[in-house]
């Protein structure tokens, strides 16, 4: 995969789920079994912004050249996902989430190691 794939990809999946959590909260909390109290459907809308705006900067810097920029992209998704990798996970099992948390374990681990990867292995960012 060339970074731009990592970044086209980072991307897509900021832009769908931030979507979902700020138009539809109550789906997206339901799908995670999580109550769809008043507050939880705030902080899921505050949640699905940031994802939004997250996949945004990825989406239209996906087929930028600077190596400053693929630097500080790559860095942010080193501490974004390993941090929410690791939430996702402890939220999973002590039983704060459902099942799907499992999926959110899966793409933050898997955006982590693409980071990561083309993080260490500049030769390869093309």
């Amino acid at each position: 995969m060339k970074l731009s794939g990592l970044f086209a990809l980072t991307g897509v999946l900021g832009m769908l789920f931030g979507l979902e959590f700020l138009l539809i909260p109550e789906m997206a909390l339901q799908q995670y079994g999580v109550p769809t109290e008043p507050h939880n459907l705030m902080q899921a809308r505050y949640f699905g912004s940031t994802l939004l705006a997250f996949g945004l900067i990825y989406w239209l810097l996906r087929g930028s050249r600077d190596d400053a920029t693929a630097r500080a992209l790559l860095l942010v998704g080193v501490v974004g996902n390993l941090v929410a990798l690791v939430l996702s996970l402890w939220s999973r099992l002590e039983g704060l989430q459902g099942i799907l948390a499992w999926l959110s374990v899966a793409i933050y681990a898997v955006l982590l190691l693409g980071s990561l990867n083309f993080l260490f292995r500049p030769g390869r960012r093309d």
